[in-house]
């Protein structure tokens, strides 16, 4: 896991998760997560929009954003889908989030035409 960089707007309920020092090539949105990739297709930032709202669905014990330690993140490519492994540390304790987003690999046949 990588360790991540974190910044909360608390006003805007927004979550930035990001690796300091690397670019954005493009981005996914799904939902309220915004998903950013670098030139070689890496994770480089994830931002959660309605933040709190999210991770108090995803997180066992609602916790205050503002409390929050540190962020780890991995993300794995299996078939045809990434999983986005989030690890949040908080009160002494460390709590996972794993974020499944479907990616298509190849192009539709549909699409050759």
């Amino acid at each position: 896991m990588k360790d991540f960089k974190f910044s909360y707007d608390e006003q805007n309920d927004d979550l930035f998760i990001y690796l300091e020092g690397k670019k954005s090539a493009g981005a996914v949105e799904i939902g309220d997560f915004v998903v950013d990739f670098d030139k070689d297709e890496n994770l480089v930032a994830i931002e959660l929009i309605n933040a709190s709202k999210l991770l108090s669905k995803l997180v066992s014990k609602v916790i205050s954003l503002t409390k929050i330690k540190s962020i780890q993140a991995n993300i794995t490519e299996f078939r045809n889908m990434n999983a986005i492994d989030i690890q949040v540390e908080f009160e002494g304790r460390k709590e996972r989030v794993p974020i499944i987003i479907p990616t298509i690999k190849k192009t539709s046949p549909a699409l050759e035409y």
